[in-house]
């Protein structure tokens, strides 16, 4: 055999620098199965810690995911000093938008009662305002408060003080409401309109037991629940466990807070006439908390307000009925409402939880 020949058919034997590369390539297959394989590993220990945080605080990891939501819509966290408490408070929208403060109910918090509409007001071009009332969510809880409604109120005004806003559009949820209303009426120079959603305020018996604003069963929780949310299913057993700790933690404020309103000092029944901007009331038909002949009265009370009713919709409305009270908002923060006066009523339609 030729040399020729030789050298054409010795292709496929191994040579020393193939048996180098192979080697070598053997080393690189072997390190990349190792980094991919000690991946895997912190992805499944990030998977399986991730599990238990849920399981074992559930409430905090749906806290932030909202924040998430609402960081992603456009809106910062703000913190301040108001009369020496620390304050937080969500804002978005353009400075040159018409300022909307909103104001959450009891035992809520910003980002949890605004997480559906904040977003659509920062769309339409509003600069928005959503703050921790003090002894809730990321604001300061001092013990020395009584967390009354007209205590809570003057906190709002030192905060539009402290901001430097005045003629704002002024909205509140359930307790929040009946806070914006007593704002409107002691200093109606801050507050140019008024948006009250299921809002606490005139004088009612609760047509269950209020110790459920303070769960300590799981059968508490399930009755609170429904009646927040009518027809919403159950929730898993290691979130109620969650909301029970949080309420033990947390709910002296919520006890403050409910004997206060309870004593009849704040209640609105013989004020809430002298209200003279115009008034937006949006009520869910089907609230339990807040019973729709409240928001009847006060537009009653208020002739310049436009009433608006969501059927099929509970005390939460403005966050599960968003889709249908969005441009109810909008057209009465643009001016181009309804007619003072006039009573509104939604027919019921799909609801989402989030928009």
């Amino acid at each position: 055999m030729s040399r020729q020949t030789a050298s054409c058919c010795l292709w496929f034997l191994p040579s020393a620098s193939s048996e180098h590369m192979d080697a070598k390539s053997l080393g690189k297959s072997s390190a990349a199965r190792v980094i991919i394989i000690r991946l895997a590993f912190i992805v499944l220990i990030l998977m399986l810690a991730l599990g238990v945080m849920v399981w074992r605080q559930p409430l905090w990891v749906g806290k932030e995911i909202t924040l998430f939501r609402l960081l992603a819509a456009g809106f910062h966290k703000r913190s301040m000093a108001i009369d020496g408490y620390h304050v937080f408070c969500l804002e978005g929208g353009p400075e040159s938008g018409s300022p909307v403060v909103l104001i959450h109910g009891l035992g809520s918090e910003a980002q949890q009662d605004w997480v559906a509409l904040a977003p659509y007001l920062v769309r339409a071009g509003y600069h928005v305002y959503a703050m921790d009332l003090l002894g809730y969510g990321r604001s300061a809880k001092p013990s020395e408060l009584t967390y009354s409604i007209s205590e809570e109120a003057k906190f709002v005004e030192s905060f539009l003080d402290a901001k430097h806003l005045t003629s704002v559009a002024l909205g509140g949820a359930s307790m929040g409401g009946w806070i914006a209303a007593k704002v409107a009426l002691d200093r109606p120079d801050l507050v140019a309109l008024l948006m009250l959603f299921d809002s606490a305020g005139m004088k009612f018996q609760l047509s269950f037991d209020q110790a459920i604003f303070t769960p300590q069963t799981e059968q508490q929780v399930d009755q609170l629940m429904a009646v927040v949310t009518p027809g919403a299913p159950r929730l898993p057993q290691f979130v109620k466990a969650d909301f029970i700790r949080k309420s033990k933690r947390d709910g002296w404020v919520v006890q403050r807070a409910l004997a206060s309103m309870t004593s009849g000092a704040d209640d609105l029944d013989e004020k809430f006439s002298a209200v003279k901007m115009p008034v937006l009331i949006v009520w869910g038909k089907d609230d339990v908390m807040t019973p729709l002949w409240l928001g009847e009265a006060m537009h009653r009370a208020a002739p310049q307000s436009v009433l608006a009713v969501y059927d099929g919709c509970g005390h939460i409305a403005v966050v599960t009925c968003m889709n249908e009270i969005v441009p109810t908002v909008i057209s009465f923060l643009s001016g181009k409402g309804a007619e003072p006066g006039k009573t509104i009523e939604v027919p019921a339609q799909k609801h989402f939880l989030m928009p």
